[in-house]
């Protein structure tokens, strides 16, 4: 019975009907795509005026839109947006936040380049990118700082392997993770989640998105290749995850791109902490046709004596872990609460063994051996910020499939 009740929490109506169709005021025309032209249109406009912004290629850096507008190109390939600096938006009480019609391209040395930043109080409207084309190398796209707020919808994506396309972290606290959460229709306004809907994807394998402290995400409807979902837990964020919603996806993964490195997918979706639901995706089993090994489609991460942070040594660590994977808050209090998997195409189900890889059998937990030969590595250092010495106890394991016959795909068709 609580299967069915979560399904029909997470099958509430899209945000984008919630926050409603834009609301149409003057429209001001910037002379220009120039960032000076469109900024003078910016400070001219009234809230719900349309920006119009005409065909050309530009440059923009550090651009900013503080009122509530509709920024609007003149359509994919005709307004053309390379972003030398961040382009910044921050959230207003008194109305949406709508950027669409562009092509946006970012590049730069690494995820600390992003290309648009996104503040402001997390009861704010929301912030909504629309119908339009991005481009990242070597860069973070979208640095998303609020718990909730952010709605990506009919939008296109070209990233490489290593780019994040939404880094999605509260940058206030862990006050969402002291509020009840807002799962399904929960989100009576559109307001409290995020939403990344409706687009096509291509790339950002390592973390197409990194749903991290505080974020409450929800994934769906996407066609993705060669894409992964990526999170952050207590263990290696202050806070973590505060939960999630995949579901209506499809996920590709075609041989024909074997040869590049975005064939080199270590996972579909990666869940460090928090609760939600994955279900009804389209999900291919990845990496084995392409030679780069077996891996996960629905990785599941508990890593609660790994790292100082949680809670420090393996004789430390009680059940449960602080917002570890299946934990929630009512508000009041922190209680369990599973994650529910079902209605997902082929995946794969097999049982590890002990001994040699010669001896058979699924697959085997494998250890790094390269700076201790044990289980565990123990290292001392000083911190002078708490004047004592810090004993950490880490651990270096993965999971090796080695013969696929012994385990099985299953369609889990759960109610």
């Amino acid at each position: 019975m609580r299967r069915i009740l979560r399904c029909a929490m997470s099958c509430g109506a899209v945000a984008t009907a919630l926050v409603g169709p834009p609301v149409h005021g003057a429209t001001i025309n910037a002379s220009s795509c120039a960032q000076s032209a469109v900024s003078s249109a910016i400070s001219l406009a009234n809230s719900g005026d349309i920006v119009q912004v005409p065909a050309g290629s530009c440059s923009w850096s550090g651009l900013s839109i503080a009122k509530p507008v509709h920024l609007k190109g003149a359509g994919t390939g005709q307004t053309n947006i390379t972003l030398a600096g961040e382009l910044g938006l921050v959230k207003q009480s008194s109305g949406v936040t709508r950027v669409s019609n562009f092509t946006f391209s970012r590049s730069g040395s690494g995820s600390a380049t992003i290309g648009i930043r996104i503040t402001g109080s997390w009861d704010a409207e929301p912030v909504v990118f629309q119908s339009n084309a991005f481009t990242v190398s070597s860069a973070t796209l979208f640095r998303v700082e609020s718990p909730g707020g952010f709605i990506f919808s009919k939008n296109s994506v070209n990233a490489g392997w290593d780019d994040i396309i939404f880094q999605l972290k509260d940058s206030g606290g862990g006050i969402s993770w002291q509020t009840a959460d807002t799962l399904g229709n929960r989100d009576s306004t559109g307001k409290k989640n995020h939403y990344i809907e409706d687009n096509t994807i291509y790339g950002g394998t390592n973390t197409t998105v990194d749903c991290d402290d505080g974020a409450r995400c929800v994934y769906r409807y996407n066609t993705v290749t060669y894409s992964g979902f990526g999170s952050h837990g207590y263990d290696t964020s202050p806070i973590g995850i505060r939960h999630f919603e995949i579901y209506n996806n499809t996920w590709q993964y075609p041989t024909s791109g074997c040869s590049t490195q975005l064939a080199n997918q270590n996972w579909l979706a990666r869940l460090r902490g928090g609760t939600g639901v994955v279900f009804n995706n389209v999900m291919p089993n990845i990496a084995v046709a392409c030679g780069w090994g077996d891996k996960p489609e629905v990785r599941l991460d508990l890593r609660g004596a790994e790292d100082v942070r949680p809670q420090g040594s393996c004789s430390s660590t009680r059940y449960p872990v602080p917002r570890q994977i299946g934990q929630n808050h009512n508000g009041t209090s922190y209680f369990t609460d599973p994650v529910y998997i079902w209605g997902n195409s082929l995946m794969w189900v097999g049982c590890t063994l002990e001994g040699e890889f010669s001896a058979g059998g699924a697959g085997r937990t494998v250890v790094w051996q390269e700076d201790a030969a044990g289980l565990f590595v123990t290292e001392t250092f000083r911190d002078e910020n708490r004047r004592s010495d810090i004993v950490r106890v880490r651990q270096h394991t993965d999971e090796k499939e080695i013969n696929l016959n012994c385990g099985t795909l299953i369609a889990t068709q759960w109610a």
